[in-house]
Parts: C-alpha cells; structure tokens; sequence
C-alpha cells in the first residue's frame, strides 16, 4: 500500500472518530437541554458566529492547499505559511473583536420575535454565545491555517485528529459544567478546545519551528492571498449563511423547540455528507491541485469523476438507508433525557426532508474542489449568492405553510438547484467529463440502492424485526442491506468494485 492509500484510509478512520464524537456532543446537548428554549438560544445564537468559524475553518484550507503548492514550489512554502498565519491573526482578532462587542444588538436584531427572547435568561444565552464564539475566532483562524498545511503535505488524519480535540473539549465541558453554567458550558468548552487544538499544533512541530516568528509580515503577499480566499471562503459559508437564513424563520414561529429540532435533524442527517464527502473531496483535492499545477486537464478530470463516483456508492445507499431506518436513527441517538418522544417525531420528520439537502451538498463539495483549484472561487461565491436569494424566497413561503417542515424542504430543494447550476458551471469551464463513465455507474448505484432499500424496507416491514431494540433493529437491517448493494455492485462489474479488487488498486485509482 502507497503513502497516499495509507493516508486516505487514516483519514477516513480519523473522519469517523471526528464525526463519532460530533454525534455525541449533539447527543449530549440533546440530553441535556431537549428542545428546551435554552436549546432554541445557544442554536440559534451560534449559527451567527458559526458563518465566521466555517468562513475560515473550511475555506481557508481550500484556498490555502493551492496557494502553498505555488510558493512552495518556488521554494518559499514556510515562508508563506508564516506571512498567512500573520496576516490571519490579526485579521481575525479584529473581527472576533468586533463580534464580541457587537454581540447584543446583532441578537436582537436578527431574532426579535424569537421564543427564547422573550425569557431574560434566553437572551442571555444567545448573546453570551455570540461573543464566547466571537473571542475563539482568532484560534479558529490559525488552526484553519495550518490543517490546510498538513494537508498539503497529504497528513490529512493529523489535521482531523486537532477537529477531534476540539469537539471533545466541548462534550467535556457541556458534561461536567453544565450544572454550574447551564448551556453556555458548550461554547466555553469550544473556546477551550480551540486554544488546546492550537497548543498542539505547536507542540507538534515544536515553538521554534512553528513559524519564522522573525521575518516580517509581507502585506502584499497576504493581500494577494486573500483576494483569492474571500470568494472561496465566503462560498463555504454559504451553507452555514443559508442555515442561519432558516434559523431565523425557524425561530419566527416562535413555537418553543423548532429551532432545536431542526437543528438536531440537520446534523444527524449531515452525518453521511460529513464522512464521505469531506474524505472524498479531501483525497480529491491535492490531486487534482497537482494535475492543474502540471496543467495535465486530463488527469484534472479523472479526479473530479472518481471522485463523483466514489461519493454516489457510499452517500446513496448511506441516505436510502438512514430514510428507512429515521426512526429508529433518531431515537438511538437522541431520546434519552431532556429529549422526550415528542420531540422525536419532530426530529424525524425534519430528518427525511433534509435528506435532498445532504445529498446534493455533498455532490457541490466535489464539484467546488474544482473551481478553488482553477482559482475560480468568484463563479462559486455568484452561485452561492444566488443560492442565499432563492433560499431566503423558499423559506419564507414553505414556513408559511408547512411550518418546520417547509423550512427542512426548503432547504433540499436549495441544495438541488445549487448543486445543478455550480455542476453544469464547471462542466463548461473544463470542456465536459467523461458523460458515459458518469451515466453507466450512477445507473448501477441507483439500481443497486433500489433493490437494496426494497429488500431491507419488505424484511422491516413484514418480519418481527421492528420488535427489537433499536441498535439491534438497526444492525439486523443494514448489515444485510451493505451486503446485497454491493453484491450488486459487483455483479454490474461496476467501476468502484473493479478498482478495490484489482490488484493494488492501481489501475484506477484516484491518482
């Protein structure tokens, strides 16, 4: 096994830790706080930082990994680093600054006629969130700095493993602390998390080597770098700007846990989206960075289209899966605690309609590799504009109508016309793909994702396996449902399978 297998299959096991330990703070805070009001402020609240955290969190790693190989193959990589992560401190320390300072009065005008507001507490939590999100800002900007480092250098399970701490912090502190400081232990413990993600970083490679704490900051340089990642980190914040647009339509029905609920759908369902298509898209991108750097568009269009494929046979038998199995998903995850039956069947039915929305996401996340790596991130920042509009349209009237659920339909219906416009986008600045190879095994995957959910939907539905507990039910359903996919898979002589059982992988890997 090469390096790079090596690294991709640490990353992936690093990327299930990761989402492992997301999915147990959420299950903590559900525990917790239920769909308290609390839970309605600290959500809420957070989704205005959070814009900021995923400006820089994701966005500077897309711009940073090709900026590197630049300078880095003048020789002046380190250099570089060091004029970005110069530049990135004393950005984002004003802008945390700012943000803290600021935090009441943008509360109070984003969320006027929220629930949580008409409770003095609940006002508080939201305002102390913003501003405690608002002060780890300049940690985040670091950190963000150098995973896009490691990931250069293809150390791709490192710069999950500094994510992992932070998360873990978070669920540390939300448990222990919660008596004592209520919901805001959860943004205290991110801070915290923040500043011991960094501290490892610096250990890592030692004080001395982390950066040239002598050479000066060349302002041009940094000028020039950023004109580059505003576009694209504004384009993934998108996302989170579209989630803070159905936020504050969520909290305008006012009716105590929506928002909650909402939230805690969206992140069960983003689970798939985060295992697959960030590792995907994550091995996809220095590949493709590197046949763009030897201008080999050939190659640059192999990656895009392994990297579409390997995405359709793990995502979309993972959400016809989850679609059969919501029920019991949600319930194994969150109903303990403060999370009653109730709130549940809400979750639930916010689940399956946030579906559209992981699936096409997930798609833009390949897709969008391609424009950062073209340096051509101001086609996705006018897409993803386009998005916010059409978003803020939907929502407005399918919470009209349908409440909570519009809002979760709204936003896969988003995600559908995003991904389309930014996929058709990108098919013409490269001259096309490889339009046979995409049909012949989107086709074998459908196919194999039918029969699958057929079978595992008859045997759910007509045998007394709903009976068992829900991790049983679960297992009893899906081992079964894996196997059959890919026998299918396998018989088709499908593309993926032949590239696992060929000798070393080599014949079509994504290299």
């Amino acid at each position: 096994m090469n390096k790079f297998k090596l690294a991709s299959v640490f990353l992936i096991l690093s990327t299930f830790v990761l989402k492992f330990s997301s999915m147990i703070r959420d299950l903590v805070i559900a525990g917790l706080f239920g769909d308290s009001y609390h839970a309605d402020a600290y959500i809420a609240a957070m989704a205005i930082p959070n814009a900021f955290v995923l400006f820089l969190l994701t966005g500077m790693k897309d711009a940073f990994l090709p900026s590197y190989y630049k300078y880095d193959a003048l020789g002046k990589g380190e250099a570089h680093l060091t004029n970005i992560i110069k530049g990135t401190a004393l950005i984002t320390f004003v802008v945390g600054g700012v943000g803290m300072l600021l935090a009441s009065p943008v509360v109070k005008l984003i969320y006027p006629d929220a629930g949580f507001m008409q409770y003095t507490d609940g006002a508080q939590i939201a305002v102390w969130t913003v501003a405690i999100y608002f002060a780890s800002l300049v940690f985040v900007g670091i950190n963000a700095v150098y995973e896009g480092y490691f990931d250069a250098h293809r150390k791709f399970s490192f710069s999950v493993f500094s994510q992992t701490s932070v998360v873990l912090m978070t669920i540390i502190f939300a448990y222990f602390f919660h008596s004592k400081w209520g919901i805001l232990a959860v943004p205290i413990g991110y801070f915290v998390g923040t500043i011991l993600s960094l501290l490892i970083k610096v250990l890592y490679r030692t004080p001395k080597k982390f950066l040239n704490w002598s050479q000066r900051m060349d302002r041009a340089e940094v000028k020039e770098f950023y004109g580059i990642f505003w576009p694209v980190g504004l384009t993934i914040a998108v996302g989170q700007i579209n989630l803070l647009v159905n936020t504050y339509f969520a909290a305008g029905l006012q009716d105590d846990g929506i928002v909650a609920n909402l939230n805690y759908a969206f992140r069960l369902i983003n689970i798939p989206q985060a295992i697959f298509a960030v590792t995907i898209a994550t091995i996809v991108f220095p590949v493709i960075a590197k046949a763009k750097t030897e201008n080999n568009m050939l190659d640059f269009r192999k990656g895009i289209e392994k990297g579409l494929l390997y995405l359709l046979v793990f995502l979309t038998p993972a959400l016809a899966g989850m679609w059969v199995l919501m029920d019991e998903l949600v319930e194994l995850v969150y109903q303990r605690g403060a999370f009653t039956a109730s709130a549940a069947a809400m979750t639930t039915s916010y689940s399956i309609l946030y579906i559209g929305s992981t699936f096409f996401y997930s798609i833009q996340a390949i897709v969008a590799k391609g424009f950062y790596t073209l340096e051509k991130g101001h086609y996705m920042m006018r897409i993803g504009l386009i998005s916010i509009v059409l978003n803020i349209i939907s929502n407005w009237i399918f919470s009209i109508y349908f409440g909570g659920e519009g809002i979760a339909l709204s936003a896969s219906i988003v995600a559908f016309l995003y991904s389309a416009i930014t996929f058709t986008t990108l098919w013409k600045l490269i001259g096309g793909l490889d339009k046979m190879y995409l049909i012949k095994n989107t086709i074998q995957v459908v196919i194999a994702t039918t029969i699958m959910a057929i079978v595992v939907g008859v045997a759910d539905k007509y045998t007394d396996i709903a009976e068992l507990p829900p991790l049983l039910h679960i297992l009893t359903i899906a081992l079964p449902g894996v196997f059959i996919y890919f026998v299918i898979l396998m018989i088709f002589r499908n593309e993926f399978v032949k590239t696992i059982l060929s000798k070393g992988g080599n014949s079509s890997s994504i290299q």
